[in-house]
């Protein structure tokens, strides 16, 4: 408290509290078998949820909307339910306004309700493979092959965000007005289309809060937290109804299940990546093993193969996501699969991820056949047409400059690119690989090196080497020795695509320190990364401290990163004396 200058306790746990961190329940699925919280980390930060200063942490006990419990969610849903069918009801009747015979006062008041309005507020990718289904679109009018926005209002708003590369949209929520026989069509809650949090505000607040203010808004998220601070975004806009999940998806499916009304996996942050709705059902998880227990050994062995494709039909029923290729069901999430643009996690199958050396996300669809991180297998007619889309883009699509400013940078320096590689191979100083091996879009190593999955807890829960010990079965080798305050130099497996030139004409060898010694992997057991800071004479990253005098940044690389094939990854190497120690001087 910096105010009355003493210190008060920022958080409080018991012993109970961390009994989440394992899950020792015996199970056949490989999610439960992890431990998804080995670590406890506590920092302080400036804002939990980054919002780029949109609301500022004395803001939210003022400005917030009302916390509800599952239950009260769970029972606002069912109720505007009731009041869609019947209304629904008293249109085919001939009840309705436009009948032969009055609504009863009941009716009335019914109508007078204001609109349910649900809102998730997380990311594109996690709505993508599991969402809450609105009610008062559960039955949709009209034809059920027409896409979710048929099902929406006529009053759609075209939300450009300044970082973004296509038009997102994000809708309002007036019925339709056609009256042909209801059909069945399940319609997921507003997505916002954003990328990060941050641009909750900048994007749909400030494009459809006008729209909401005589609406009964209702908000979710993954645990509970990103939607205080959204909510309070929507109520400083002058939207007055507004009420967000206590606890999120996760305390509503502890108490709901598949059972309720949202439909799908939840992404989850960690190890487990995302998990099914009943995985988290707490009321019905005794009685279910019990039933498991009872049914062993009463059932033949046809009933029980019965029951697996029943379970897996209705598994696949679940499925909410789609392939972003393809359009099948599918909603396997992999950090392997990242768009090429701006490293947003995608939905793709694996009979389209094989065919394709590169990915793109939804938002950067128009730009899928002309921006590649990796050129080496294209031809210079190739790369000139790949401009040329570019430059089209550049010049008539993303206007007005100054909204698209950051658009528009990013296509310049693709275009900037696509000349340094066409010139290169103009002067023989490069070659066209037509074979070249898919690269990953994090480390950009070859396909045999990575899995693409070298990022996070991907790579320590799902990297093959952490599985078979090795890549090959053999036993790994010890990773080499660094303490804080060595000095190292370019490694045997820099990669000059992904961190630069070795040198400089004026610094032919780099020289840097180690200051600090840590995990590469999120939760990993060894320490194989080191983060060097770069003698001044490098042209490296700097930023200003808090004084406004510029110091140098440090750099993270791999110092004994275990690859697919069982290798160990050294970006850099330590700088040695004749006697084996490590020098400030050597070159």
């Amino acid at each position: 408290n910096t105010k009355s200058r003493k210190w008060t306790p920022l958080c409080q746990y018991r012993l109970e509290d961390f009994h989440h961190s394992t899950n020792n329940k015996s199970s056949s699925s490989s999610q439960t078998q992890i431990d998804p919280f080995p670590d406890l980390k506590i920092q302080i930060v400036k804002e939990i949820v980054n919002t780029g200063g949109a609301i500022h942490v004395d803001e939210i006990p003022l400005d917030t909307g009302k916390e509800i419990s599952a239950e009260e969610f769970h029972s606002i849903l069912v109720d505007a339910q009731q009041q869609q069918e019947e209304g629904d009801a008293s249109s085919t009747d001939g009840s309705g306004m436009d009948g032969e015979r009055p609504l009863k006062k009941h009716k009335v008041d019914d109508m007078k309700k204001k609109e349910v309005v649900l809102i998730d507020v997380r990311n594109t990718f996690e709505h993508a493979i599991g969402h809450f289904i609105h009610p008062t679109f559960s039955t949709t009018r009209g034809d059920s092959s027409k896409n979710d926005s048929t099902a929406r209002s006529d009053s759609v708003v075209d939300v450009k965000d300044k970082d973004d590369t296509s038009t997102t949209k994000a809708t309002t929520t007036t019925t339709t007005t056609a009256t042909t026989t209801p059909t069945t069509s399940a319609t997921p809650a507003i997505n916002p289309n954003t990328v990060t949090f941050s641009h909750f505000d900048s994007t749909f607040c400030s494009q459809n809060s006008e729209s909401l203010k005589d609406k009964k808004v209702l908000m979710y998220c993954t645990g509970g937290i990103r939607c205080v601070k959204a909510s309070a975004m929507l109520k400083q806009r002058g939207v007055k109804d507004v009420s967000h999940l206590s606890g999120g998806i996760h305390r509503y499916l502890e108490k709901y299940g598949k059972d309720g009304f949202y439909k799908g996996k939840v992404f989850v942050f960690d190890q487990r990546v995302a998990l099914d709705a009943d995985s988290m059902l707490v009321v019905k998880q005794e009685e279910e093993e019990e039933k498991v227990v009872d049914d062993v050994g009463e059932k033949s062995h046809d009933c029980q193969h019965e029951k697996q494709q029943q379970q897996q039909l209705q598994k696949q029923k679940d499925v909410v996501g789609k392939c972003i290729e393809c359009n099948i069901p599918y909603d396997e999430i992999s950090g392997a699969n990242l768009c090429s643009v701006c490293r947003d996690l995608i939905l793709i199958c694996p009979s389209c991820r094989i065919t394709l050396h590169e990915f793109h996300c939804e938002r950067h669809q128009r730009w899928k056949d002309a921006y590649f991180t990796f050129l080496e297998r294209f031809t210079v007619e190739e790369l000139e047409k790949q401009k040329r889309k570019l430059q089209s883009l550049h010049d008539s699509y993303y206007l007005p400059a100054k909204k698209h400013k950051n658009v528009r940078k990013t296509l310049r320096k693709q275009m900037e690119k696509i000349d340094a590689r066409v010139d290169d191979i103009k002067v023989g100083n490069a070659v066209v690989e037509q074979n070249a091996k898919r690269r990953c879009r994090t480390c950009f190593e070859s396909n045999d090196i990575c899995d693409g999955r070298c990022w996070g807890f991907w790579k320590h829960s799902q990297s093959p080497h952490h599985v078979q010990g090795g890549g090959n079965g053999s036993t790994l080798e010890p990773i080499m020795e660094a303490k804080v305050g060595d000095r190292v130099t370019v490694g045997p497996n820099w990669n000059e695509i992904r961190l630069g030139g070795r040198g400089s004409q004026q610094d032919p060898v780099r020289l840097g320190t180690v200051v600090n010694i840590k995990s590469w992997a999120s939760g990993g057991d060894e320490l194989d990364c080191v983060a060097v800071k770069w003698d001044k004479s490098v042209d490296c990253g700097r930023r200003r401290n808090t004084s406004g005098t510029e110091e140098q940044q440090s750099e993270i690389y791999r110092w004994g990163v275990v690859a697919r094939n069982g290798q160990r990854m050294y970006d850099v190497r330590r700088v040695v004396t004749g006697d084996g120690d490590s020098t400030n001087s050597a070159r």
